[in-house]
């Protein structure tokens, strides 16, 4: 062997020796595995956390709430939860901060059993204040106290002049199996929660859309943003290259969404198995517009979360909206792909 091939071959066997650079780990938690997490699992499932150099751990709660209390418990980093769960953690003086958004619509979609839809007298046509009234009385199940749909279905209440305990019944179901069997049943009305179990309910259940919040139905909410990233400011403080990383990752997955729906299609896909396909090219239609071409949050989306918040719990929320948020880590982000 000459002098040249010694050295090519003992630079290979140094090179072997030397360790892959170690990707960061990042704990996320979410409340329910629907598609209004749908960029988070395009993320995951393509690969592009890895891409950016994250080893990213899903971890699903009981509900939006029981998830935002583990972002705040330290036991994630990072939170894919309602803003609401954001806000209302750090006026109570939780470390939280947002830094982004999943999804700019309210998508948790409010599904009635055919057996209700009939009682009700409902159609396509029907008002929004007919909709409102037809909540009076019925029994509908969200996926958990505090996550997303329960705030959706008693800001629906008092819009109608209900309360939520007293005119009508709400109660939790985290399991979207089960709510499904006690949706079969009849043993609920009906449910808020977000595709594709909202999707399977109309197709395979003969249920009916009482709000398609998807479809942006509800005029006072059209644009609302939903599900948003949140984290703690101990630990974004101390990993601002690490959130930057994830940004990015959601960044691309958004455009994956949008650009090569196809190839992030075939990369959730198996996530969502025990869905047929008919329902599933149904959610992923119903939800396309849902998701924004980059997680940008603003000040004036804080704000009408605040204003949104207050109506719900009758206590205002102290401003500035600034409290609330950091969008110094999506802009770093957005400029470094662009």
């Amino acid at each position: 062997m000459n002098l040249r091939s010694t050295i090519a071959a003992l630079g290979l066997s140094l090179a072997a020796l030397v360790p892959a650079q170690a990707q960061e780990a990042v704990k996320v938690g979410l409340g329910t595995d629907g598609f209004v997490h749908l960029p988070l699992f395009v993320a995951y499932d393509a690969g592009l956390f890895k891409e950016e150099g994250l080893d990213v751990e899903l971890v699903k709660f009981k509900g939006g709430g029981a998830a935002m209390s583990g972002l705040v418990g330290a036991s994630v980093e990072i939170c894919s939860c309602s803003v609401q769960n954001a806000i209302n953690a750090t006026e109570k003086g939780a470390p939280v901060l947002l830094i982004g958004a999943m999804i700019d619509q309210y998508a948790s979609n409010i599904v009635v059993t055919e057996e209700v839809a009939k009682r009700i007298g409902l159609t396509p046509e029907m008002p929004v204040e007919a909709r409102l009234k037809a909540l009076k009385g019925l029994k509908i199940a969200a996926a958990g106290a505090g996550g997303s749909a329960d705030f959706l279905v008693r800001h629906l209440a008092g819009a109608a002049g209900l309360s939520p305990e007293g005119d009508m019944s709400l109660l939790y179901m985290n399991d979207s199996g089960a709510m499904l069997a006690s949706f079969d049943r009849n043993r609920i009305d009906g449910f808020a929660l977000s595709s594709p179990t909202s999707d399977i309910a109309v197709l395979d259940h003969k249920g009916q859309m009482l709000f398609d919040m998807s479809a942006g139905q509800y005029e006072p909410l059209a644009g609302y943003p939903s599900i948003a990233i949140s984290a703690r400011k101990d630990w974004v403080g101390g990993h601002e290259d690490t959130a930057v990383k994830f940004l990015k990752a959601i960044i691309r997955a958004d455009r994956m969404i949008h650009d090569e729906p196809e190839k992030a299609k075939a990369a959730v896909r198996s996530r969502f198995e025990s869905t047929s396909d008919p329902v599933f090219e149904a959610a992923w239609t119903s939800n396309l517009n849902t998701y924004p071409e980059t997680p940008a949050i603003t000040q004036e989306t804080v704000a009408r979360v605040m204003t949104f918040l207050t109506s719900i719990q009758g206590q205002e929320i102290p401003g500035p909206a600034s409290r609330y948020l950091d969008t110094r880590y999506v802009e770093r982000a957005v400029a470094e792909l662009n």
